[in-house]
């Protein structure tokens, strides 16, 4: 039988997310989202902040699919992407 695999002793690193949602999403559902920028297109909603863990991340998909929300995309942003992107129909849809 093999060793249980190690767990790292450093705490996991927060990273950058960017959730794109069709259409608006519930009041609630902003408000308990703090910490995250909440940006409204006419077609889609924005999310856009740090996660603790993927854990976190997860929980935010789960809550998302709850509430029968469309989910876009979802992206994790590099150390150098800190402003929120700005999206266009002329650059994004090809």
């Amino acid at each position: 039988m093999n060793a249980p695999a190690e767990r790292p002793t450093r705490p996991p690193a927060r990273t950058l997310y960017q959730l794109r949602i069709s259409g608006p999403i519930p009041a609630d559902l902003v408000r308990d989202l703090a910490g995250i920028n909440v940006t409204v297109e006419p077609a889609e909603t924005i999310l856009y902040g740090t996660l603790e863990d993927q854990s976190a991340l997860f929980g935010l998909l789960v809550r998302i699919h709850d509430l029968g929300l469309q989910l876009v995309e979802v992206r994790r942003l590099t150390q150098e992407e800190t402003a929120p992107p700005v999206w266009s129909e002329r650059n994004d849809r090809r």
